[in-house]
């Protein structure tokens, strides 16, 4: 007998929380990027941004000079460069597609 699968509501590779094959959770990189956020700008309701937040213009507003300490801040802590990987930075659109990113190339365990 073969087992059966996963039904239609559990959660796909790269869903926060769930862990990403061949790279690391999601889940506590959200949480340190928005740490490092809401240190970088100084406003701590950045700690509580969902996923879906756009992190350029409304909620997060990050300018260009912010931006680029994120994507630094991505390559020191979990070894992704960012711009060198998404020439176009469609990662950057969310703060979800941007932790999802960079778990996909992280190694398990990375930034902790």
């Amino acid at each position: 007998m073969i087992p059966a699968g996963p039904g239609p509501d559990a959660p796909g590779p790269g869903t926060p929380g769930t862990g990403t094959p061949g790279g690391a959770d999601p889940a506590p990189i959200t949480d340190d990027l928005r740490a490092f956020l809401a240190s970088a700008t100084g406003r701590d309701e950045l700690l509580h941004i969902p996923p879906t937040a756009a992190l350029f213009g409304a909620p997060v507003g990050l300018d260009s000079l912010t931006g680029t300490l994120l994507l630094r801040e991505i390559q020191r802590r979990f070894g992704v460069d960012v711009a060198g990987e998404d020439l176009n930075l469609d990662s950057l659109a969310t703060l979800g597609a941007l932790a999802a990113f960079v778990a996909a190339r992280a190694g398990p365990g990375s930034g902790r």
